[in-house]
């Protein structure tokens, strides 16, 4: 049986891909830095729909919180298949707003846990592949998530580079989402002012907003199909495209 480590997945996008490879019957590592009841939560969704699972409380921003998450997966199911980076943290501030602490937190918990945990579960994959969650803002730049976007092109441009420095071995791939319908996507609206609704009216082509189960779609896609690496794939309902946000 296989073995998939989502980081960051208590709730929201992260639950969605746990319990999405869980339908497929897998052993799911899953992470959450404190929230041990929205963790054991997703654990039972995990096993409702067919898979097998394991809670490992860990702060994926630090070397040694990927390595405990990592360890987890190798001694509870005897290795690791896939990985996939969900961790992250975006604190809507305009730039010159921004103070260290707030800039140091969004670069540890988006960047660097992507970072190190590639790290510790390369070491241990025979193969597999490594799945970043990413965001368009590291691809068109954002009024006040100057430092987050930052962090995602970034978590892209490493998606890249990993891909070429670890085939054939690993593939590694990103997914791009708009605004999600999470609870990092609610704020998102609250502080623009605007209802769901309005929002996917007037901001994306296809009028609706993106859920984590979409996305979690994309990311059991580029796990399934063996032929894809280094690459970005952005779902969004056209928001991008359209460019008004």
């Amino acid at each position: 049986m296989s073995t998939v480590v989502v980081t960051g997945s208590g709730r929201g996008i992260g639950r969605a891909v746990a319990v999405r490879f869980a339908r497929e019957g897998w052993n799911v590592v899953v992470n959450a830095k404190r929230g041990r009841e929205e963790a054991e939560e997703t654990l039972r969704l995990v096993r409702e729909a067919g898979g097998s699972g394991v809670v490992a409380l860990a702060d994926v921003a630090t070397r040694e919180g990927c390595r405990n998450v990592v360890n987890t997966a190798v001694e509870r199911f005897g290795g690791l298949d896939v990985l996939v980076n969900n961790a992250g943290l975006g604190l809507y501030s305009l730039f010159l707003a921004a103070d260290d602490r707030l800039i140091e937190k969004q670069l540890e918990v988006t960047l660097r846990s992507v970072i190190y945990c590639s790290q510790e579960a390369a070491r241990v994959m025979k193969e597999g592949s490594i799945i970043n969650v990413a965001s368009i803002a590291g691809i068109k730049p954002f009024v006040g998530l100057s430092i987050y976007s930052a962090a995602k092109a970034a978590v892209i441009n490493l998606t890249q580079a990993l891909a070429v420095e670890l085939a054939p071995r690993i593939r590694v791939n990103a997914v791009a989402p708009g605004v999600v319908k999470t609870k990092m996507g609610d704020s998102l609206l609250n502080l623009l002012g605007v209802s769901e609704e309005e929002f996917a009216k007037r901001y994306t082509l296809l009028g609706r907003i993106v859920t984590p189960e979409d996305v979690a779609e994309v990311v059991w896609m580029l796990v399934k199909i063996p032929t894809i690496t280094g690459q970005v794939v952005v779902v969004d309902s056209g928001q991008l495209l359209l460019g008004r946000l």
